[in-house]
């Protein structure tokens, strides 16, 4: 079995790759060797599987085993892999997160319960038994809106790591830069502290966030990496550049429908083709089309 991250693991750029399709929808795991081999070629720090990018809303239990077992045959030790768990109930959760720990899986990324709103206690007891049935560790992934994981519910889960495997959080439309500067001064020496608000990025990153699991790492991942390495080496003013390009692309993926215009946009790309998405989000707008071709021309022409 692989080893199991701890929170100094999770740094960097560590893209939550797509889920490759073919005309019948069903899974291209050669189209997913290809796709993990070129982000770990890149330089990223590691992959996650069966994120929001990677349409895990739409996946059942075996396929994001055998996306796990893939992506882990291609990093072959040179990344870890993580896996998304984004569902309705402690029961499936469980369920993926057994199915993906047996695939490989060194740490799991796991959304609140979706589409119910759940109490801080529940979502306390679904971390809790996830990790209790898994033993994996886990990243909460704070992008619900209507339900977050609050800043206190998160000081809880620290607090109680043995019982809820807790090791990172990303936050992202489900949080806030307040929220995010709040954990980096409360518990960011407990676990490590991510940010995936693909449209502040460079503020997030710029403030202490150890990296980022975002949506526009698996889009333009040459792009995030170089403004986090800008970061980390006190370029500001090259990030800041990188960050405009980078906003300027999923701001014209998300006027619409976000996991159609991620694979629109990886498709344009030379080199990379990843299918259509999972209906009913499968359809993109030709206006929709035409932004991002104009956006992804832009971030081409970039001089890094």
């Amino acid at each position: 079995m692989p080893r199991l991250l701890t929170k100094e693991d999770i740094v960097g750029i560590f893209p939550p790759v797509v889920s490759p399709f073919d005309a019948n929808e069903e899974l291209d795991l050669e189209s997913l060797r290809r796709e993990v081999d070129f982000n770990v070629s890149l330089g990223v720090t590691g992959v996650c599987v069966g994120g929001s990018t990677g349409e895990g809303h739409a996946l059942d239990a075996q396929e994001l085993g055998q996306l796990v077992k893939t992506a882990q045959d291609v990093a072959n030790g040179r990344v870890p892999v993580m896996a998304g768990i984004i569902t309705t109930t402690t029961r499936d959760a469980v369920r993926k997160a057994k199915a993906a720990r047996d695939a490989g899986a060194q740490a799991l990324m796991v959304t609140p319960p979706i589409y119910q709103i759940c109490s801080d206690d529940g979502i306390y007891d679904f971390y809790s038994m996830i990790h209790k049935e898994s033993s994996l560790p886990t990243m909460v992934y704070n992008v619900l809106t209507n339900a977050p994981a609050t800043v206190p519910l998160m000081q809880r889960m620290v607090a109680n790591q043995r019982e809820t495997g807790l090791i990172a959080t990303k936050e992202s439309i489900g949080g806030s830069l307040e929220t995010l500067t709040e954990l980096l001064a409360t518990i960011g020496d407990k676990i490590s502290v991510t940010w995936a608000h693909d449209w502040l990025l460079f503020p997030g990153l710029a403030i202490g966030a150890t990296g980022s699991v975002s949506g526009a790492a698996a889009l333009l991942p040459r792009h995030c990496l170089a403004m986090w390495d800008a970061i980390q080496s006190g370029n500001l003013a090259k990030a800041q550049k990188l960050h405009f390009v980078v906003t300027d692309v999923c701001s014209q993926i998300s006027r619409f429908n976000w996991p159609a215009g991620v694979k629109a946009c990886i498709n344009m790309q030379e080199g990379r083709n990843v299918g259509p998405c999972r209906a009913p989000f499968n359809r993109v707008p030709e206006e929709q089309l035409e932004r991002i071709r104009v956006a992804l021309k832009r971030a081409d022409a970039f001089e890094f």
